[in-house]
Parts: structure tokens; sequence; C-alpha cells
């Protein structure tokens, strides 16, 4: 980056001049960022880098408006730069994408009433999404990838509407695997079931089901923003929203989904106004959301309780821990009980947001709990945010209760994870 004339920055020279700019010391730095002096004094200097926490918690306090988190510097993985509509069977560098097309092409169906066949896969689609919302992810890749194949080989020899009717549902098979195998810490496998999603989607293109499969297509975007989101890409994020906020196909339901993906893309990248903008750009298009018709529902289904759960996730990354923690717990609390994978994984954002204020006694009781309905869901996310979590707690190993809460991280940290092999 390159700041004030020819003067190439760095992230320290950078953290000093604007501290100086608005005349604060170390330590009152120190006090509004909830980080250690010394460890801060040693980040000015060069002598360490920060880490993408500290970053986006100085951008905050210091009205950066993501310039510190852009000379903290950000990831960019190729794969959630490659487009989404490319067709693509090439799964040989994901076991779980592997075993999944192995299973799905050895099934078959046993009826030629392809229309039973689809009030039965869509039915069944309906459970296995309940299911998926609380139990562990790999548990449900045999039978998705069974009712997968059999949907593509019922399409094969059927004709239309109902060959249409048959793709669009195994391309919503093929998304929601992708974001099983996602769950099961499959990244590669999460994006090729993805582009096969909507490559089927986009092989409907008239009929009835042309608005829904239209609809699909552009979702897919999200998907990919969700994996970048797991990898700090927030670039890719907003780009991958974006397309899917604006596109033409987009309905009002996406469009939300999609704003609010920006908008934690925006966070990210410590740039608060963009942020607010997409939340409010979210706000606006939930206004205009019908209820659910015929076809199959896309996204998260949490109405206002996800709203509040996205602004409390935006303000965690844009380093406003209290506002974080009234929305998620407010969020939180409206969540079903039985929705195991959303409360393990917002309630550990909301231990996030009281251990960055050092509420300590908010962290202990709000992370018990969500390591609780963790252990019931083997899922990728939540251990991503267990991780920082966990980094946030060693900062206050002087408190036992913290360094209890510290071991039972670890232990569903290192648990043995039952994983494909190719």
């Amino acid at each position: 980056m390159i700041v004030q004339g020819q003067t190439e920055t760095s992230f320290g020279e950078e953290l000093r001049r604007l501290r100086d700019a608005r005349g604060m010391s170390l330590a009152d730095l120190a006090r509004e960022v909830h980080f250690d002096r010394g460890h801060l004094s040693k980040v000015e200097r060069g002598l360490r880098g920060p880490s993408p926490a500290l970053a986006r918690a100085c951008d905050s306090v210091l009205d950066a408006e993501g310039r510190l988190v852009e000379l903290a510097g950000s990831p960019q993985p190729a794969a959630v730069r490659a487009d989404v509509a490319a067709p693509s069977w090439s799964f040989e560098d994901s076991p779980y994408a592997q075993q999944f097309h192995r299973i799905a092409a050895s099934a078959a169906p046993f009826t030629s009433d392809h229309e039973q066949t689809v009030a039965q896969a869509r039915e069944l689609f309906e459970t296995l999404r309940g299911h998926g919302r609380a139990g562990a992810p790999s548990s449900l890749l045999p039978m998705l990838a069974a009712q997968f194949g059999l949907l593509r080989a019922a399409a094969s020899t059927a004709r239309r509407p109902v060959r249409d009717r048959l793709i669009l549902l195994a391309a919503h098979y093929a998304e929601y695997a992708g974001w099983m195998i996602q769950e099961c810490g499959d990244d590669a496998g999460a994006l090729a079931l993805t582009r096969v999603a909507a490559t089927l989607a986009a092989s409907v293109i008239d009929g009835a089901e042309a608005g829904d499969a239209a609809a699909l297509r552009a979702y897919t975007s999200l998907r990919m923003a969700d994996v970048a989101l797991y990898r700090g890409n927030g670039k890719a994020v907003v780009t991958l929203a974006e397309r899917t906020e604006f596109v033409a196909d987009a309905t009002p339901a996406v469009r939300t989904l999609a704003a609010q993906r920006a908008a934690q893309g925006w966070a990210l990248l410590g740039r608060s106004r963009e942020c607010l903008s997409a939340l409010d750009r979210a706000d606006g298009y939930a206004t205009h959301t019908a209820a659910d018709g015929d076809g199959i529902p896309l996204g998260p289904r949490g109405g206002g309780q996800f709203r509040e759960i996205v602004r409390g996730w935006c303000f965690l990354d844009l380093s406003r821990p209290e506002d974080a923690a009234t929305y998620l717990a407010a969020g939180l609390e409206a969540a079903p009980i039985g929705a195991h994978r959303a409360r393990a994984l917002y309630g550990v954002r909301l231990s996030m947001s009281y251990a960055t204020t050092g509420d300590l006694d908010g962290v202990c009781e709000t992370a018990g709990t969500a390591l609780d309905e963790a252990r019931r869901v083997d899922s990728a996310a939540v251990r991503h945010e267990l991780r920082a979590l966990g980094a946030l707690l060693r900062r206050r190993r002087s408190n036992w209760s913290v360094v209890d809460l510290q071991a039972r991280i670890d232990r569903e940290l290192f648990r043995e994870h039952h994983s494909l092999r190719a």
C-alpha cells in the first residue's frame, strides 16, 4: 500500500502514524483494543506481525477504514476465484467428493414413475436438511449422494417438464452436499459440488422451474463466498456476494443473503461504512421477501433471528464487541433448541465477544454451552471459531476458569475426527 506520496508504509509505521494523529498513547490503544501494551509495541516496531484480529481492532479504533487491515495482508486462495459456472466433475483433491461421486454413479431408480420419484426425493430432502442442522454432516453424505445419483439417472430417461424437475432437485442435492462436505473440512469438495449444482441449474432454462433454477444458480456464488469467509478472504467474499446481489435472476430472498454475506466480507476488510450499508440493503430486501412458494428455500431460515446474528457477527469483526454481544445474544436466544450447529457456531461467536471485552463469566457460561452443542455436530465451521476463541483465551491464562475452558476447547479441537481416505 502507498500512503502519502510514494512512501511505502508498513503496518507498524501506519499504526504509529494513526495513533499519534489521534493523540493516543500505546497504553490508551491497548485498553481500547484489549491487547497487551508490550505486544502492541512489538507490532509497531515491526518485531511481530499483526494477527487479523489485532489489525481489525486497531483499524476500528483508529477509524482507518480498512487501511490497517489491508497492510496486515489477506490470503487470496485461487480456488474461490474459480468461475462458479464452470462444469467440473474433477474431484482429485477431495476424498469426500470422490466418494460422493462413486455412490452417485451406482444409483438407479426402481420405478419409471418419475413424478413419484420427484415427490419422494423432495420430501426426503427436507428431512435430511433437518438432520443436517442437528447432527454430524458426514452421516448425511451417503444418502445425499444416492439420491443425487438416482435423480440424475431418472432424468436421463424422462421427458420435459418432469425432466427439469428431476434435474433441479438433483442440483439442490448437490448444493447441500457441498455445504455438508465443507462442514467436514473439505473446501475442495465443497467447491466441486457447488459447481455441479450451478451447472445443473443452468441447464434448466425454460418452463415452470426456470425461475427457481436461475435463483439457485445465483445462490451458488454465495456458497463459494462461504468458503472464502472461513479462509479470511474478505475481498473474495465481497466480490462473490455482490455478483449474486446484483444479478438479474436473484430473488429478494437471495439478495438478502447476498447483502448479508457482503457485509461480512466488508467487516473482514475493516470497512465499516460499506458493511453497514450492506446490512441496510439486506434489511430492505427482506421487507420484499414473500413467503416461500413451491420452490425449495435457499440458505438459512432464521428470518429476523438470522439478521440479528449477521449484524452481531459483523460487529465482532469490526471490533465492536459490546454491540456484537447484544445482537448475538438476541439472535441466539431466538434460535431453535434443535438447531445444534447454529447454536454452537453463534454461541462461540458470542463467547468471543465476551472474551474481547474481558467478561470472563460470560465467556465461560456461553462457551460451555456452545461446546456441548459442538460435540453433537462435528462442524468444521465451529472448530474454526473455536480456534479463534482459544487464541483470545490464551491472553487470559491467569484465570482458572478460563484455563479449564481452554482445556475443553483443546479436547474438542483434537478429539478423534474420522475422515475419508482417498
